[in-house]
């Protein structure tokens, strides 16, 4: 791209978000079958951490996502990396499943999270708590820690503090069983909302 192209598209954008206009970004990202069969170094950097600190699901599909075009299509792409977590051994789906934060916990608070989970909680204003909501979540998270073994886990984006505590009263009343899979569809929906962080849509 030249110069003065690359200066206008930046100009562009800064424009469109002045005003509100929520757009593609202009800079060009390569789509996901562009992306694998370019470099493979680049295609796992990308999407490393689409589960998080589980990069592996997106290890196991690159030669897939690389040999097909299809998954150019963003909807495609993660459907299939959604067969291939759900289609994993039951080890490392607890795995992913652990390794989720707590939602407004220590590491929130601490600045510890990944970058993608820092934007979802603050989204969902749980970076803005007051020291009683604190102690609700404290509260709600242990209960439901004690119970499951695991982390509540939910896809937070576009929700707020509110749907969340809802969200937490109803799902601690299942069963574990119950619960692992609520785990598990809520993972693969955060999966899709970095897919589209990634790509700015």
């Amino acid at each position: 791209m030249s110069k003065p192209l690359k200066m206008f598209g930046c100009v562009l954008e800064e424009i469109l978000l002045i005003i509100g206009i929520k757009t593609f970004k202009l800079r060009i990202m390569k789509l996901p079958s562009e992306l694998a069969s370019n470099s493979s170094e680049k295609y796992l950097d990308t999407f490393k951490n689409l589960y998080e600190h589980s990069p592996w699901f997106v290890e196991q599909s690159l030669k897939l996502v690389a040999s097909d075009k299809k998954y150019n299509n963003l909807e495609r792409f993660h459907e299939m990396l959604s067969e291939i977590m759900l289609s994993s051994s039951s080890d490392m789906q607890d795995n992913l499943i652990t390794a989720h934060p707590l939602l407004a916990g220590k590491k929130a608070q601490n600045n510890e999270l990944t970058d993608f989970s820092t934007t979802e909680q603050k989204s969902a204003g749980l970076n803005d708590c007051t020291d009683d909501e604190i102690k609700l979540f404290e509260r709600l998270n242990e209960e439901y820690f004690s119970k499951f073994n695991f982390p509540f886990i939910m896809a937070v984006k576009e929700k707020n503090k509110s749907e969340i505590i809802s969200s937490f009263l109803a799902r601690k009343n299942n069963s574990r069983d119950q619960e692992r899979t609520n785990a598990l569809i809520e993972i693969n929906k955060i999966a899709w909302l970095r897919i589209k962080e990634i790509y700015g849509i």
